[in-house]
């Protein structure tokens, strides 16, 4: 009677799937009391549901491999009309493999995936989900939103890795001002040693870890020395670009502090500036 029982697909399925969520419940838990990083579990457990999901259908396809095959069988005059409707299906189970073996990214990365930008938090074999993070205000906070992207289109748009610049980033912004007389190169001495003054408390931490996203990257970036330049736009005015090296969260404060040195160098001082050269 057991070897009947045993025999019988049906508790043959639900065997599998109990064994499967056990093993899945039994891995969670070991490594949600370990002692390893909030980001190092999440990944852990990543992967432990990954791999449930994958024993899962392999368990079930074993299980019913007689059935599917004649199943199969019987539904040859539909397969066109299968593929076609498994076709996102089938590439975004592709797309999910593509992503794996390139390691583009991993649980906790940051990426910019065309106009999107989030943390991974769950990557499976068909979907990638983000929590998006605002692209304004440097990344500083999270939107709240939740993006659930199809892993087929990671084949037509490219993925972004900024984790390294989760920390420190280059960050570019500029200052538009009517030119109403004066030469504003006279400000730019001025405002590369207050940029400098701005980031003396953790130049040397960003010198080296510059050094070590070229290294990893093979990219070669501005470097931390400050870049000024001038420019105009098309109505004339005079606008100021800044590119400095600094940390994220940082970064805002600092392009406010250098928006109002800018402003106090040319409003505080006489009304005619002077030259480059007597700055």
């Amino acid at each position: 009677m057991l070897e009947h029982y045993l025999d019988n697909k049906l508790i043959q399925t639900a065997i599998v799937v109990v064994a499967v969520i056990f093993l899945r419940l039994s891995l969670s838990f070991i490594f949600s009391r370990t002692r390893w990083s909030k980001q190092d579990k999440r990944r852990r457990i990543n992967s432990v549901h990954n791999l449930a999901n994958l024993l899962l259908l392999v368990g079930l396809v074993a299980v019913w491999v007689s059935e599917l095959r004649d199943f199969a069988f019987s539904i040859a005059a539909f397969s066109v009309a299968i593929i076609i409707a498994l076709r996102d299906v089938v590439q975004c189970l592709v797309g999910g493999i593509y992503v794996a073996s390139l390691r583009a990214f991993s649980v906790g990365d940051w990426i910019k995936f065309g106009d999107q930008f989030g943390e991974v938090i769950d990557s499976d074999w068909l979907s990638t989900t983000l929590l998006e993070i605002d692209p304004h205000g440097l990344g500083s906070g999270y939107t709240g939103i939740t993006l659930y992207i199809p892993n087929n289109v990671f084949f037509t748009k490219p993925v972004k890795n900024l984790n390294f610049m989760r920390r420190y980033i280059e960050h570019t912004f500029s200052i538009t001002r009517e030119n109403k007389g004066g030469n504003p190169f006279a400000a730019k001495d001025f405002l590369i040693g207050r940029i400098r003054e701005h980031s003396e408390a953790f130049s040397e931490v960003a010198a080296r870890y510059c050094q070590m996203i070229e290294h990893r990257t093979g990219v070669e970036l501005v470097g931390t020395e400050p870049k000024v330049s001038f420019t105009t736009n098309e109505l004339g005015h005079d606008v100021l670009t800044i590119t400095l090296f600094c940390p994220r969260e940082e970064a805002h404060e600092i392009e406010q502090r250098v928006t109002e040195d800018f402003y106090n160098f040319w409003y505080s001082g006489p009304q005619e500036l002077p030259e480059p050269g007597n700055a």
